[in-house]
């Protein structure tokens, strides 16, 4: 170790707090509140329909980068023992948030069903499967307050402490070995986490082949690296902490400016965008597997069948190669969209020009013709003749008006929802003008942006608040009914309830009890008689 790194062994990362950090992990509460509402048709178009990475990984990320802000600086200045106690101090108060969440999520739950306040068809208690809570609660209390009972939507907060736990031997791999050493531990241990996870699902490792087979053993060597998910053995954790923390140390040392922030690069950027755009077929559902194209042209045969053979560079468990790559690309351009130090956050954005006549002309065409497929649910309820007409066009026997039987197989009506969007965006911006577009871009961003970084703010209370209130989100769906309206409702309430949780954990965190201090310019006489 050389004498400038005895001398500061630790970098401390800059008390800034960038705008950027904030706002994206309030965009990821947003995200990650839709997802997790039971029956909500929003979900089909959040992000992760798109590409292999999702909410979670925007959080994780950011999470790493937070940490790095507050936890970084105190390892520098207190040392290693005093840092390693306040990240003891952080996970205490996770753990108790994660059972905290659980308990009022499954009492919700629980009430719910036996009081008959939703659905008499839905078993509340099924929609996250917290059944053996109720049938075998001494066994899941057990695993819940050791983590070995971890059932979905209760997952991320146990993912996030054992990651926490590994801040400290970080911290001290970077204390003898350097920034290289980090990055090396990191990557092997997500490494060695996928092939434990590659290793339980080969069941014939024969046709592996002896290099096959050797890592197969190896994997099975390493199955310790995939945490149980329960008390009785037929599950297991759904985020592995020991391959999601290659995403969160990525956050953690950009966060303590181990490592430099990428170039910004229109190359690289336009690179980024074409992978995302190359992905999209292997990850929205309505492409590999609604297709419905004829035997011979095989396109959807082949993005399926690659789909399958490529499952663990881009499965979620153990955060796969592909879906680590694809997170990166994503997260590089929105980095490259916001602007140096995220100033277009508060300045603005450039409004982008209407269209041509010729191009709005098109639109026009495209957004009358997906008119049906895009309100179908509507058409089936309120106008059931013009519903009629419409599966008759669709029905293999019916004649092939212009193709149409082909085009407009039910399912790729998602296909004809985004061009309905895209067309209905194009007209409106070319519609309301060169003023309200300059508001748009500008004024209203900055209404927006500020909100939403609150919520970033207070992250951890606004994703305690999320778990429940996705499902009092899917119960207010099944009492009223699941139509354009009440989606719309439901998930405004679920999203302002963020806004008004984070606001009022901020105006808490700021001790409005405590009061103003008194003016000093003046002395206090009564104060001053009663001092002497």
């Amino acid at each position: 170790m050389t004498t400038a790194q005895s001398a500061t062994p630790l970098a401390t990362p800059a008390k800034y707090r960038d705008p950027r950090l904030d706002f994206f992990r309030g965009l990821a509460m947003f995200v990650i509140l839709l997802a997790h509402t039971p029956g909500n048709t929003w979900t089909l178009w959040v992000p992760a329909r798109f590409g292999f990475s999702d909410g979670a990984d925007l959080f994780v990320f950011c999470s790493g980068m937070a940490s790095a802000l507050a936890f970084g600086g105190i390892f520098a200045r207190a040392g290693w023992w005093l840092g390693t106690a306040r990240i003891a101090h952080r996970i205490w108060q996770v753990y108790w948030a994660h059972i905290g969440i659980f308990l009022v999520t499954a009492l919700l739950l629980f009430s719910i069903d036996h009081f008959g306040m939703g659905d008499p068809a839905v078993r509340y208690i099924e929609r996250p499967y917290i059944v053996p809570f109720f049938t075998q609660t001494g066994e899941a209390l057990l695993g819940l307050l050791t983590l070995g009972y971890v059932p979905g939507l209760f997952d991320i907060l146990p993912m996030y402490i054992a990651i926490l736990a590994m801040i400290p031997v970080v911290m001290l791999i970077h204390r003898a070995l350097g920034t290289a050493a980090v990055l090396i531990a990191v990557g092997a241990m997500w490494l060695c986490a996928n092939l434990s996870g590659w290793a339980l699902e080969v069941e014939d490792p024969a046709p592996l082949g002896t290099f096959g087979e050797r890592l197969y053993v190896t994997g099975q060597a390493l199955s310790f690296l995939s945490l149980p998910g329960n008390p009785w053995g037929d599950g297991r954790w759904f985020f592995n902490p020991f391959a999601w923390q290659i995403v969160f140390f990525s956050g953690f040392v950009l966060g303590m400016k181990w490592v430099p922030a990428p170039p910004r690069s229109r190359r690289l950027f336009w690179v980024a965008v074409v992978f995302v755009l190359m992905v999209v077929p292997f990850a929205w559902f309505k492409i590999h597997r609604g297709l419905y194209l004829p035997d011979e042209w095989a396109v959807q045969n082949w993005i399926e069948a690659t789909r399958d053979a490529i499952r663990p560079l881009w499965w979620k468990t153990e955060q796969g190669a592909l879906r680590y790559l694809h997170f990166l690309a994503t997260a590089y351009i929105a980095w490259m969209l916001v602007g140096t130090g995220g100033r277009r956050l508060s300045e603005g954005f450039a409004a982008p020009r209407a269209a041509k006549p010729l191009a709005l002309a098109l639109a026009g065409v495209v957004l009358v013709l997906t008119v049906p497929y895009t309100y179908v649910d509507s058409i089936r309820n309120h106008v059931p003749p013009l519903n009629d007409f419409f599966v008759w066009l669709l029905d293999d026997r019916a004649p092939a008006l212009l193709g149409i039987s082909l085009f407009a197989h039910p399912d790729r009506i998602g296909l004809l929802q985004i061009a309905h969007l895209i067309a209905a965006i194009v007209l409106l911006w070319a519609a309301i003008g060169e003023a309200a577009r300059h508001w748009v871009t500008h004024d209203l961003v900055g209404y927006v942006v500020p909100v939403i970084r609150k919520v970033g703010t207070q992250s951890l209370a606004c994703f305690m608040v999320s778990i429940p209130l996705s499902q009092i989100d899917g119960l207010l769906l099944d009492v009223i009914g699941r139509a354009p309206w009440s989606w719309w409702l439901v998930n405004c309430f679920g999203m302002g309830m963020l806004i008004a949780t984070a606001y009022f954990v901020g105006w808490i965190k700021g001790s409005p009890w405590r009061g103003t201090a008194p003016a000093t310019d003046a002395p206090e006489v009564g104060r001053g008689a009663l001092a002497r």
